[in-house]
């Protein structure tokens, strides 16, 4: 007799360990967890296609109703100003005058009120840091009205190793042998004082919460954490250790949410919300670690999509030398998952690179942008895209619509299925009822294996549709015999979309017993 069982595996997808070792989802793509269930991840679409180079960081600015990105890349500043509807409304080339060209230019980006100028400026800074985070080699500081179309110019501030942070009214700039640099107030282009705050290189720094004397902000060295607080007088900043001996793994991976930090060191992860300490993950942290490529860390890039409490840290795995993984961390509901990042087609002579290299949440707005790493130009005249993702359920750019892959798989299950039931015989699967809030039809498949040595097994999919044609078709017929047994949803159409309910699967013991 058929037993109907939820299957109702934890929320988060775990790789670490074995298969058998928890009860959490074991694989996925494209699918993200709200509530504690799988939903599919929303799309993306394409702004421009116009980016000149591979993005290495980028920022957003509001103004007006409009978006105002500007992308940095090994030889040009350029500036995407994008409507309320993700429409491109312009696009401006703001590189400096004289700007030489590296590839190993790492941006980091700021916005700052210039009180001479009566602006808000775009800081900018290109530190020699892609291919190695303790780069010794300084360069200038460039600033420009961020609303504006016209080339930024030099700040003639001090040229750094490290990068520039708003502390308003303050712009800090760090480098080398742990200086730590200002600016007079509310004017970007007059250094007032310095202070060697640490031994070695300060490679990020971010805005803190004050204590109720002015403002506040901590800083990443390659040997600690620094705070600096506020006092005034003739030294105006104070500086105190937070945590010594830590590790920050890339300076783009630096992520603020609601007031706390969090950070891959170079083997854990980090945060701070007053104190520094580790964020438990006992999901992917060695997927992670052990498959990251090392020599290319300082491409991982993190950001937040606040709409479902995540943070994404985009990665290079294995081999890749652009990112094309992400680790996310739902703040709101504490557990962790992955994804594929989406790869490109190949055109003319340009290499297929899968993923993306600089993405953004843009906070007035409420979607996300991402530059890709696929060329859709040619070799000689290299053209990259700009999406906003969150929109849709499809990858769209201009007039092609392609359908994108989402797919979850259950934890395995096995006989005994309840405490109480002490049999030890394969598992027969009947029929499927699927629980979903589902636009397009979607397919289930049947995975298993004999014991956990072995490999395992799917079965052909199953289509069920959103709108059952017939009560013979609100369920999905199967004859499947595992000893270990999961579930694999796929969506895979065009504006296909779900949310998984309370799904039953039919499952009875089969025949044949199992002795070893």
């Amino acid at each position: 007799m058929t037993k109907p069982i939820k299957l109702s595996s934890a929320p988060g997808i775990k790789r670490d360990g074995t298969a058998l070792e928890g009860n959490s989802f074991i694989d996925g793509r494209w699918c993200r967890f709200q509530r504690g269930r799988p939903r599919k991840m929303g799309g993306y679409q394409a702004v421009a296609t116009t980016v000149a180079e591979l993005a290495r960081g980028m920022t957003s600015f509001s103004a007006d109703g409009s978006r105002y990105l500007h992308v940095g890349g090994s030889s040009l500043i350029d500036q995407f100003v994008v409507s309320n509807i993700g429409t491109l409304s312009g696009q401006n080339t703001r590189t400096p005058a004289g700007f030489a060209t590296q590839t190993d230019y790492l941006w980091q980006f700021d916005h700052f009120y210039d009180a001479v100028s009566v602006q808000t400026d775009v800081v900018a800074h290109a530190g020699r840091n892609l291919d190695n985070i303790d780069s010794t080699a300084e360069t200038p500081i460039y600033i420009g009205e961020a609303a504006a179309s016209g080339v930024l110019v030099d700040s003639t501030l001090a040229s750094v190793s490290g990068g520039i942070v708003t502390l308003g009214p303050y712009l800090m700039y760090y480098g080398n042998d742990g200086q730590v640099g200002w600016s007079v107030v509310n004017n970007p282009t007059i250094s007032s004082a310095s202070a060697f705050v640490t031994q070695q290189k300060v490679v990020k720094g971010v805005p803190l919460r004050g204590a109720g004397t002015g403002p506040a902000g901590i800083f990443w060295s390659l040997d600690a954490l620094l705070r600096a607080t506020f006092v005034g007088g003739g030294a105006v900043w104070q500086f105190d250790t937070l945590a010594s001996d830590i590790s920050i793994l890339s300076s783009q991976g630096v992520v603020e949410y609601d007031g706390t930090y969090f950070w891959p060191g170079v083997d854990r992860w980090l945060m701070f919300n007053g104190v520094v300490r580790d964020i438990p993950n006992d999901f992917n942290i060695n997927y992670f670690f052990d498959n990251l490529n090392f020599t290319q860390r300082q491409k991982v890039f993190g950001f937040k999509v606040p709409r479902f409490g995540e943070i994404w840290w985009c990665y290079p795995r294995g081999n890749a030398t652009e990112c094309d993984h992400a680790i996310i961390f739902n703040v709101k509901e504490g557990y962790w998952y992955d994804t594929e990042l989406p790869s490109g087609n190949p055109n003319l002579d340009a290499p297929n690179y899968p993923g993306r290299t600089a993405g953004i949440y843009a906070r007035v707005y409420n979607k996300p942008f991402m530059v890709d790493a696929t060329n859709v130009g040619t070799s000689a005249a290299p053209q990259y895209t700009l999406w906003q993702h969150e929109t849709g359920a499809d990858k769209i750019s201009g007039s092609e619509i392609d359908a994108i892959q989402s797919y979850f798989e259950t934890s395995e299950i096995g006989m005994p299925i309840s405490d109480g039931d002490q049999t030890n015989q394969e598992l027969v699967v009947e029929r499927v009822e699927p629980d979903f809030v589902q636009t397009g039809p979607m397919t289930v498949s049947v995975r298993g294996r004999a014991n956990s040595k072995a490999p395992s097994v799917e079965s052909d999919p199953k289509t069920f549709a959103e709108t059952p044609a017939d009560s013979a078709s609100e369920t999905v017929k199967f004859r499947e015999v595992r000893r270990l047994m999961s579930f694999k949803f796929e969506s895979n159409v065009q504006g296909g979309h779900y949310e998984f309910g309370e799904t039953l699967a039919h499952v009875e013991p089969g025949d044949e017993r199992v002795e070893s």
